[in-house]
């Protein structure tokens, strides 16, 4: 097992289950809106375009060519004309609900509040987001995961995304430790492990799905209780 002096997680996908808490907001949001009876918009139908949708808007914004408005603003908006519905109001409701209900959901993946209590007796732990600041405050507290974290350090406090360098010194500087002496953990493959990689950082893919890549990184786990064998 190796030490280090500092371990990042990686919050959305890594810790806080995106999909599960997404998923239920949506199915949510679908009966309060009335998707279904007032334009026949299946509750799958809506999920599958919003899936689709909200990760091409992400892969955009990691790579620096939309920002945090353009998510919000152009999300709905466009899983709605899909279905040929033109409605500025509808859109701006629904982006305003989601952003106010999902954080508040509290799913978490399997084993990680284990794996933090077990790491928190270590190491010192640090949060490292391309998330927008407001809502990741919001599912850290509603999760009871922030207590765990002596920090949380995200794109907007720091004005650059993962997977630029830029970020990653940013977060070793304020965990006052060298960078060969980090891990950073995390399930986004370019953003989090080839980012950490390049500034670096040791990194440990979290791979549930066990996706086939070319990838190096110094470990990679399919469960979080996996942690324990390598730290």
């Amino acid at each position: 097992m190796k030490s280090y002096d500092a371990i990042f997680f990686d919050l959305d996908h890594t810790l806080w289950d995106y999909e599960t808490n997404s998923k239920l907001t949506l199915e949510e949001l679908h009966s309060e809106f009335g998707l279904y009876t007032t334009f026949g918009i299946t509750t799958d139908q809506f999920l599958r375009t919003f899936n689709k949708v909200n990760h091409t808007l992400w892969d955009k914004y990691n790579r620096g060519e939309i920002d945090r408005d353009d998510i919000r603003t152009q999300r709905f908006q466009q899983i709605l004309s899909r279905y040929y519905v033109e409605d500025d109001a509808l859109t701006q409701s629904l982006s305003i609900e989601y952003i106010r209900q999902c954080p508040t959901k509290t799913s978490l993946f399997p084993y990680a509040l284990d794996i933090l209590h077990y790491l928190q007796e270590k190491y010192p732990l640090y949060i490292l987001t391309n998330g927008f600041d407001d809502v990741q405050d919001v599912k850290l507290s509603a999760s009871s995961l922030k207590s765990f974290f002596r920090d949380v350090i995200t794109s907007e406090t720091t004005g650059h995304r993962k997977p630029s360098r830029e970020i990653f010194h940013h977060a070793v500087e304020c965990a006052q430790v060298e960078p060969a002496r980090c891990l950073m953990i995390g399930d986004n493959l370019q953003a989090d492990i080839a980012g950490a990689l390049n500034a670096g950082l040791h990194a440990a893919f979290f791979n549930p799905n066990n996706a086939r890549h070319s990838l190096t990184p110094q470990f990679e786990i399919t469960c979080l209780s996996e942690v324990r064998n390598i730290l």
